[in-house]
């Protein structure tokens, strides 16, 4: 927690090319989505998104995150449209 205290991942977020998930919980205390920090965030990102938990008497604030059963479907619907590149491709 220390550590993210001046932490500012602000930098260079429009150079991200790749398709982006970010998901946050409605009831997260460390990063509360009242704030708007991380919607302007991905609001800079050309292929990135947000998933926004809802809050509930399942969800666990900041720890909600570690439980992917609360964002399956958003992270599949992901992996399945994200464009794919192969190592290969990179190269040249």
């Amino acid at each position: 927690m220390e550590a993210s205290h001046d932490y500012n991942p602000s930098t260079g977020l429009e150079r991200i090319e790749a398709a982006l998930l970010a998901i946050n919980a409605a009831d997260d205390e460390r990063n509360p989505p009242e704030t708007g920090v991380t919607d302007a965030a991905i609001e800079r990102i050309r292929n990135g998104r947000l998933y926004l938990i809802p809050a509930s008497t399942e969800t666990r604030g900041h720890l909600t995150t570690g439980n992917a059963a609360f964002y399956k479907r958003q992270l599949q619907e992901l992996l399945q449209t994200a464009p794919q590149r192969t190592m290969q491709a990179e190269r040249t």
